[in-house]
């Protein structure tokens, strides 16, 4: 064999080592690539969120919705009113356990000095007859019987004065409702005694309407929201603000207490036609209020709520939401849970 022949030989060997190498390292690397992309495909579970019509939209399907609790109701058609809001101060009831405290004792010395009266003015006509039938009664005695009477009907005068003076000076603190309270019925009061309910200022602009509102709506804390009844107009003035002041009397709520600042929701202008979204319906997130509507089975669309007329058991709305309209009712926070959940892509 001549030596060209010899060197093509080695050539030809050399090529087919290097061919049986690269396929080694080649094939393996493609096959693990190849099982590398069908494990994410794997993986990646398929999103449960779309766009459509700028709207996003989270499809869920039965099983999915019963796991998260979710509970669909149907909004019904109420009216209701605009509102302004006003400040609010829960008031302590000591001055009124006062007045109280001080009515009860001149209404006691009233009886005290009835009863004197009465008792003294007997003696007077019993020794006054004696001495006129020439009894044994001088007149001395008869006489001393009517000074003592008479001082005890002064003694009755300044005890029916006293009450009055303090029936007419809780009149012009608290109000004509808080002084028949005292005067007359003093359960109402009672529950205020024992913080079962609490009496409440509320300041009202001076343009606002003349006739106050039967009921409205107190704001404790920024959220909790607690039904308030009219009691009567109210003659302090907060210092803070100037202003119309009305007293009105609530239900003891966790976190109430004298000098606590409020802020009141007051029903105010026309009768509007709406909505009320319930509070279970609503999620709070980045600073506003969302629900979530059903537009077909298993679909749902997260939808913007105005809150600038909050009730007692929800939120008010207008436009925007028409009777019939199915929201989410429970499982409101689980939904917003597993819509961002959708929408986190797995890392590579």
């Amino acid at each position: 064999m001549t030596k060209r022949n010899w060197k093509r030989l080695f050539t030809a060997g050399l090529a087919l080592m290097l061919a049986v190498i690269l396929t080694h390292i080649v094939v393996p690397d493609r096959k693990a690539a190849a099982d590398q992309d069908d494990a994410e495909h794997a993986i990646k579970p398929p999103s449960r969120v779309s766009i459509q019509n700028g709207q996003t939209i989270l499809t869920l399907d039965t099983r999915t919705q019963s796991q998260v609790g979710v509970t669909v109701a149907s909004l019904k058609a109420v009216t209701s009113r605009g509102e302004i809001t006003a400040p609010a101060i829960v008031l302590s009831a000591q001055e009124l356990v006062s007045a109280r405290a001080s009515y009860t004792a001149d209404q006691m010395n009233l009886e005290k000095a009835r009863v004197n009266v009465g008792v003294s003015g007997e003696e007077y006509d019993r020794l006054k007859v004696l001495y006129e039938g020439r009894q044994n009664a001088s007149q001395k005695s008869v006489q001393a019987a009517r000074g003592a009477f008479r001082l005890d009907q002064v003694d009755v005068e300044g005890a029916r004065q006293s009450l009055a003076l303090q029936v007419a000076a809780v009149r012009q603190t608290w109000g004509s409702v808080i002084a028949r309270w005292i005067t007359e019925d003093p359960a109402p009061l009672d529950r205020v005694f024992n913080q079962s309910e609490f009496l409440v200022q509320v300041t009202l602009p001076a343009s606002a309407e003349s006739s106050p509102p039967a009921r409205i709506t107190l704001e404790i804390a920024g959220s909790t929201q607690i039904e308030a009844r009219f009691v009567s107009s109210f003659p302090q003035v907060d210092p803070r603000v100037q202003g119309v002041g009305l007293l009105y009397i609530t239900r003891n709520r966790f976190g109430l207490a004298p000098d606590l600042n409020l802020v009141a929701h007051i029903p105010s202008g026309p009768q509007m036609r709406g909505v009320v979204i319930p509070e279970s319906a609503i999620v709070w997130w980045q600073g506003n209020a969302w629900v979530y509507q059903q537009t077909a089975p298993g679909r749902f669309v997260r939808r913007l709520v105005p809150t600038n007329t909050p009730l007692e058991n929800g939120i008010f709305v207008s436009s925007g939401f028409s009777p019939g309209d199915q929201i989410v009712v429970r499982g409101t926070q689980a939904l917003l849970s597993e819509e961002f959940r959708s929408q986190i892509q797995p890392e590579d």
